[in-house]
């Protein structure tokens, strides 16, 4: 309980001392659920949402209708963009209105370079072309790598460093087939170079990331595990590839600065783990983690951002610390399974920073704690149907609001203080 009292304490000391970057909102791209399997088509349309950090309040945005299902999000500036299925859709991320849109057929994964955004494609039956190049403000297309100029193959992920685009070439659309290659744009000239092959523990790769100047490619290999490698980029070798887990599937992942691990999920456990790129192995099994949807590091606040979803009804987002320690959850979209952070200057943030929401133990048994929660603020706790089960004004001891919970059913509630946010919780 320590542990997570401080790290909810730390987190509200950085909002509030914040020297020179704030993180002004998570945007948490939510995919939704289209029936595949009994014809009755979008169920649950594709969203967008917004997290405020300081508030701990979620909103949903944006309802995008037509696609499928939603690939990635990105904030760059003061746009945020996002790959659906068919298209790529642009909006302004302080009022969410869209600014423009093209369409993409298998849009997959976004960068962006020097006024560029830079678009990854794979579908079922193959595309014309696997890479394209679009004007960032217009959306025009600009350029296209081709089979024929080398990219023959499905690609997933897209790493921007320097004035290269990294590729993880998977060929993930076609079953069975898969391979592993990380290919190489040189976004001067626009231009496709040598790929490197990742070897056959590397294929699949689906998330590329950045440590020390060289490339690391988290690998879903043929689903019955996961491996990383890291490539020497520029000898353009492959320094290893480490097995990480004995199962796999549309794993997260994510480099962590703070400490040079790469977090993923290892379905074995159906938990986080951690790899230590500073000595190629697997560090440790983080015990009682939640078995995460999408995963994104808060690096100007220390901690986390987590997915979980039953991925056709539900989904929450919770904030962690590095341990693996649920501070906070509140619930968003379905299947939310991409995130990006909205980092600006704290001197263009106006609006002052309030405490941020904490709630521990996570799951509970007798009693819960309230962190960073007003004095006088109106507190009610809601199960699962959405009635009220408990209501109070909050008094603070030393900034804590304890809320007995020994009375209530064993089950999910949700917690909301007025005018700060919802947290959600496990009674067992």
């Amino acid at each position: 309980m320590y542990r997570s009292v401080l790290s909810a304490g730390l987190m509200a000391l950085a909002l509030h001392v914040g020297a020179q970057s704030t993180v002004n909102q998570v945007v948490v791209l939510n995919e939704g659920y289209y029936d595949y399997f009994n014809g009755q088509g979008q169920l649950v349309p594709v969203t967008l949402g917004s997290y405020d950090p300081t508030t701990g309040i979620y909103q949903t945005v944006a309802t995008i209708t037509g696609p499928r299902f939603g690939s990635d999000v990105l904030v760059d500036g003061g746009d945020i963009y996002v790959a659906a299925d068919d298209r790529v859709l642009r909006f302004d991320a302080d009022t969410y209105q869209q600014t423009g849109e093209a369409m993409v057929q298998g849009a997959r994964k976004l960068a962006v370079w020097n006024g560029q955004l830079l678009i990854t494609r794979g579908e079922l039956g193959g595309l014309p072309h696997y890479f394209e190049v679009r004007d960032r403000n217009t959306l025009d297309l600009q350029y296209t790598i081709t089979p024929a100029d080398g990219l023959q193959f499905a690609a997933e992920d897209v790493l921007v460093v320097g004035d290269k685009a990294y590729l993880a070439v998977g060929n993930a659309f076609e079953w069975g087939n898969f391979v592993g290659r990380v290919g190489v744009v040189d976004l001067l000239t626009g231009t496709y170079g040598a790929e490197v092959d990742l070897g056959p523990e590397g294929t699949n790769p689906e998330k590329l990331m950045e440590h020390e100047g060289d490339i690391i490619a988290f690998n879903n290999t043929d689903f019955s595990h996961s491996s990383i490698s890291r490539v020497n980029v520029s000898s353009g070798t492959i320094a290893y590839t480490t097995n990480v887990s004995a199962n796999s599937s549309c794993a997260a992942s994510a480099k962590v600065g703070a400490n040079g691990r790469v977090y993923y999920m290892e379905y074995a456990q159906n938990e986080l783990a951690r790899f230590d790129l500073n000595n190629g192995v697997v560090a440790d099994t983080l015990a009682g983690s939640p078995a995460v949807y999408g995963l994104i590091e808060d690096p100007v606040n220390g901690v986390l951002y987590a997915t979980t979803t039953d991925f056709f009804s539900t989904g929450d987002l919770h904030v962690m610390d590095l341990e693996g320690n649920v501070l906070s959850t509140v619930a968003v979209g379905v299947s939310p399974g991409n995130l990006a952070m909205d980092i600006r200057l704290s001197t263009s943030v106006s609006s002052q920073q309030r405490p941020v929401l904490g709630l521990y133990p996570n799951p509970a048994s007798e009693t819960v704690a309230l962190s960073g929660v007003l004095q006088g603020a109106q507190i009610r706790v809601f199960d699962s149907m959405g009635r009220v089960v408990l209501e109070r004004a909050s008094v603070n001891v030393e900034g804590i609001v304890q809320l007995d919970i020994a009375a209530l059913q064993n089950g999910v509630y949700t917690v909301q203080v007025q005018g700060q946010g919802t947290l959600r919780f496990t009674k067992g």
